[in-house]
């Protein structure tokens, strides 16, 4: 199929970054959609703001496909998820049908289809709806990433720094289920779906190779920092729920209520539709940081 003219929503976020890098390396013209367009390939996106098909159409003029990777972990009044995962997304959604986008491909999370009741999940269920709805010509791609690891992504930072710590204090002994996917995979899973000529609408579940806890998982990047076994600590869990009640009044705390409950409900599904997608196993966990990558081998 030939490049196509793809506009990115969330470009300067950690998976929109990540996604225009391998796009255009793979030939596509990307248009970045930020909040302050100043250069030539970007265009004025407003999550808060951009709530109707009629918001949408001058933003969609000569593009082929369209990205979501717009998403915030906390709702805030100046970013409420209400608006950025719900609305926005739902009218963005619509006006591709209505102004001749023939693909979407939209970055949504593991969870959503659970019955653990947080904003983030309930949010994120209505752009998925209103998606689904969509009837061909319009086609769609639905990934719905567990924990996501890249070099630049923020909570992989966390994760490394905690990990090269001497002392790992664990929230409940660290025994909480994940399966970490790394980003390059999601990066080429929508290369590779955007690049076939002829495509069916899919939700696939986005999961990496391994299913580890939390404490396996940071043992496993300290490993691959060069650094010895860590002495770990478990955190009882009244210490934990009373830290993450308190971060509900700390807008920019990644623990709060609802952040924990998702943490304790676990991130882990079957990951065969996704490497299916790939053409190949997703990568291992057990080399995202130390190189050569066993599911490449």
């Amino acid at each position: 199929m030939k490049p196509q003219r793809i506009l990115v929503c969330g470009a300067s976020g950690f998976v929109g970054r990540n996604l225009l890098k391998t796009l255009s390396a793979a030939g596509h013209t990307c248009i970045k959609g930020v909040r302050r367009p100043a250069k030539a390939d970007e265009r004025a996106v407003d999550y808060t703001r951009d709530l109707s098909v009629a918001a949408w159409k001058p933003k969609l003029e000569g593009i082929d496909a369209v990205i979501n990777a717009v998403g915030v972990l906390r709702d805030t009044r100046q970013k409420p998820m209400q608006l950025i995962h719900a609305e926005a997304p739902a009218a963005l959604f619509a006006a591709c049908a209505e102004f001749g986008v023939k693909r979407i491909v939209n970055i949504s999370a593991l969870g959503v289809d659970s019955s653990v009741p947080t904003q983030y999940f309930t949010t994120k269920a209505v752009a998925e709806h209103a998606l689904f709805s969509l009837d061909a010509p319009v086609y769609w791609l639905n990934l719905r990433p567990s924990v996501i690891y890249g070099q630049d992504g923020d909570s992989a930072k966390l994760f490394r720094l905690l990990a090269q710590l001497p002392v790992h204090c664990l929230p409940m002994g660290g025994r909480q289920l994940m399966q970490p996917v790394h980003i390059s995979d999601i990066a080429e899973a929508v290369c590779k779906w955007l690049a076939k000529p002829e495509v069916e609408s899919a939700s696939i579940t986005v999961t990496g190779a391994d299913v580890v806890s939390m404490r396996a998982m940071l043992d496993s990047y300290r490993r691959q920092l060069g650094h010895g076994a860590a002495l770990h600590i478990p955190v009882p869990g009244v210490f934990i729920r009373t830290a993450a009640w308190l971060g509900n009044f700390v807008p920019f705390s990644p623990l709060c209520s609802e952040t924990l409950l998702m943490l304790e409900a676990g991130s882990t599904g079957d990951n065969q539709a996704f490497a299916q997608l790939l053409g190949r196993a997703p990568l291992s966990v057990h080399a995202f940081i130390a190189g050569t990558n066993p599911a490449r081998l």
